[in-house]
């Protein structure tokens, strides 16, 4: 038996060495290729000054190239392991080099294509292969391939491709007939290796230590955009091109959603949305748009704005706070100086769509991951700041690389656009977790951008996006956390182990405490006179507890929080009890800032004097929508709920003979359901006009 399992692992062995070395030959493939991307297309005078984050380019590139060769080597790996299945007498060590010969012939020849494909498009698009690698086939096919014919040195190219596919057949022919006898005597040290390899082979397919594999969004290690963009390979850009492809697809048919609101045609959507007849002059989307009322006060002193994008910030958990159990840290003292809404609804309960339902109003997400990133919308909160003269800035600690949000965002007339790697080389002492840089550090550079600003004397509007309170919550060791000491009563109904409620309740109040000192350090600095600040969060956090029917505005509600300056006070005395949610921030923020400022009208003005409580709803995913009376769950079969006590918000099941106040409500979801919609599928089909 023993000579047999040596005789097998020989066999195992070889194949072994055999991989290793083809694992090195496509090392320096992908580090030759990488090599030719910096010296055709990067500036070496500005990459001198960023040598360091060169390297760590370079050693992010080899955890991408390791990551994506492993992919390619699974079912080599496959069969050496099934090889200890045979007989140590047969034929399996000629067949294994048989198949390692041409499945590697084959898979280093497509390898070395798409490399050579990637890198004339990364000369026509400045990116590896992308959504827009699809345009061959969303295009007109047969001009694309004849604009490849004549722009491209396609007769060059396959005659290399003949060369390189009879020197890869020389190479691998050499490797595989080469057979190496393993020097291991001792079956321990053969048992080790056996056990070892596929350890190791796992942690390189991860090419991460960390919690979550190697991603995308780790490409995203530099202040400067070229390095971030070589660190990736042109084969896991594809693959990660065709994966963003199928699963994120933005229907742009207006017919379609003509149909899917029971609609006959855009005027009846525009009409049912604003209650008034228009004219059909071709222009009836344009009437979603309305302007701020002229302001000479605004004109001649335009306030800075800071909206803040929360991670997880939960409404729920701010019913738990007390001394002993703390949850707001330095955000419950500014909250004395802020406006509350607790009645307040996310308008998506995932980031991504949230920030694009907020940043554009666009009920179709994620815009940024289809073949539609690169369109400008008129839509976006930022655009009425730019047309005003306002320095625009997107900051977040977050990766630009997540959800490809650099590239999108750097299109919706934002000047500057920020993410962890700036903030971790311009920001002393910053630290980074799993999906970004802690708040602290990205509420630092949001303060020094607004001191930049005002030296250039002009106004700013921030948007940014925190991370820190994401699971597996972590926070900078350098935190010391308030008194939290759980009660009882919360430990009852905790639907996970108290260590793991522990940790997001420590990093809830770690957010809060850093947006409280942000709030405070702005009000007592000489920006505390005409900077408004806006804080929600993108979606509540459900990890920690079970929500009954009764409980729907607990399980999808978050806070809004506003510090409106004195000054720009045109309503001192809102009533912050009204139903709202995501879509009514940016017309509050535009009419508190801007004077006679186009913007999108389909949300309303919190501040606004002239509505009733009964014009407010909330509303989230645009299925369920809360008001003064109740809520109602949108389906083929409504379900309503009227508030069982107002003062604890809890709902009961109803009808609308007895709360006719619901009836209407799954009308107005409708309306601006369609309104939102086509708004934005009119942008996509006017650039594709």
């Amino acid at each position: 038996m023993e000579h047999s399992f040596s005789n097998k692992f020989d066999r195992f062995y070889d194949s072994l060495s055999k991989l290793i070395r083809i694992y090195l030959v496509g090392i320096v493939i992908f580090m030759v290729f990488r090599i030719i991307l910096i010296y055709s297309f990067g500036d070496l005078n500005e990459l001198i000054l960023f040598k360091r984050f060169l390297v760590k380019a370079l050693w992010f590139g080899f955890r991408f190239d390791t990551m994506v060769l492993c992919y390619f080597m699974m079912p080599v790996v496959l069969l050496m392991m099934i090889g200890f299945v045979f007989p140590a007498k047969t034929n399996y060590l000629r067949f294994m080099n048989s198949f390692i010969r041409w499945y590697f012939i084959v898979a280093f020849f497509i390898l070395i294509l798409a490399q050579i494909i990637d890198y004339y498009f990364f000369k026509f698009f400045q990116s590896h292969f992308n959504l827009l690698v699809f345009g061959i086939l969303d295009d007109d096919t047969q001009a694309v391939l004849q604009s490849v014919w004549s722009d491209y040195p396609v007769i060059m190219i396959s005659a290399l491709l003949i060369v390189v596919f009879f020197l890869l057949r020389w190479l691998f022919t050499r490797i595989s007939r080469h057979e190496v006898i393993s020097d291991f005597k001792f079956t321990r040290s053969k048992i080790s290796i056996l056990v070892l390899f596929p350890c190791m082979f796992f942690l390189c397919i991860r090419s991460s230590l960390g919690t979550f594999p190697l991603m995308k969004d780790d490409a995203t290690i530099s202040p400067n955009n070229f390095i971030n963009t070589i660190v990736p390979n042109g084969v896991f850009s594809l693959t990660k091109a065709f994966s963003e492809h199928s699963k994120f697809v933005i229907d742009a048919d207006i017919d379609k959603t003509l149909h899917k609101y029971g609609f006959d045609n855009t005027q009846q959507v525009v009409e049912a949305f604003l209650e008034r007849e228009l004219p059909d002059d071709g222009n009836l989307l344009d009437s979603l748009f309305v302007y701020t009322p002229v302001d000479p006060f605004l004109e001649i002193n335009p306030p800075n704005v800071v909206f803040i994008l929360m991670e997880s910030m939960s409404n729920f958990y701010l019913d738990f706070h007390s001394e002993k159990f703390n949850l707001l840290g330095a955000l419950e003292p500014a909250l004395a100086s802020c406006y509350v809404y607790r009645n307040f609804l996310s308008i998506q309960n995932g980031t991504i769509h949230t920030l694009e339902g907020l940043m554009l109003n666009s009920p179709l997400t994620p815009l940024s991951q289809s073949r539609y990133f690169e369109d400008s919308f008129s839509t976006s909160c930022a655009l009425p700041f730019y047309e005003k003269g306002y320095h625009t800035a997107f900051i977040t600690g977050a990766k630009l690389g997540w959800r490809n949000l650099g590239s999108f965002v750097s299109n919706q007339y934002f000047l500057q656009v920020e993410g962890n790697s700036v903030i971790l080389d311009k920001v002393k002492g910053a630290v980074e977790c799993e999906w970004g840089v802690y708040d602290e550090f990205m509420f630092e550079h949001i303060f020094q951008s607004l001191i930049k600003s005002s030296e250039q004397r002009k106004p700013a509007f921030v948007f940014s996006f925190s991370t820190s309170n994401h699971t597996p919550f972590e926070h900078p060791d350098s935190y010391k956390p308030y008194p939290l000491q759980i009660p009882d009563s919360i430990i009852k109904v905790l639907r996970t182990s108290k260590e793991i409620a522990v940790k997001n309740f420590t990093n809830y109040q770690y957010a809060n405490d850093c947006l409280g000192k942000f709030i405070e350090r702005i009000r007592n600095s000489p920006f505390g006179k005409n900077t408004i600040i806006v804080a929600t969060g993108d979606h509540n956090t459900l990890q920690l507890f079970d929500f009954s029917d009764k409980q729907l505005l607990q399980k999808l509600s978050v806070p809004l929080v506003l510090y409106v300056p004195e000054q720009y006070r045109k309503n001192p005395s809102p009533d912050t009890r009204v139903f709202a949610s995501h879509k009514d921030i940016f017309p509050t923020i535009f009419n508190l800032s801007l004077s006679h400022a186009r913007y999108s009208g389909l949300g309303i003005n919190l501040f606004d004097k002239s509505k009733s409580r009964n014009d407010f709803f909330a509303l989230n995913e645009f299925k369920t929508v809360l008001n003064d009376y109740g809520a109602v769950i949108i389906g083929n079969a409504p379900l309503y709920y009227k508030w069982e006590t107002q003062e604890k918000k809890l709902l009961i099941p109803t009808n609308t003979d007895e709360t006719p106040q619901l009836k209407i409500l799954p009308e107005r979801v409708r309306f601006y359901a369609a309104a939102a919609t086509l708004a934005i599928q009119n942008e996509i089909r006017k650039k594709r006009k």
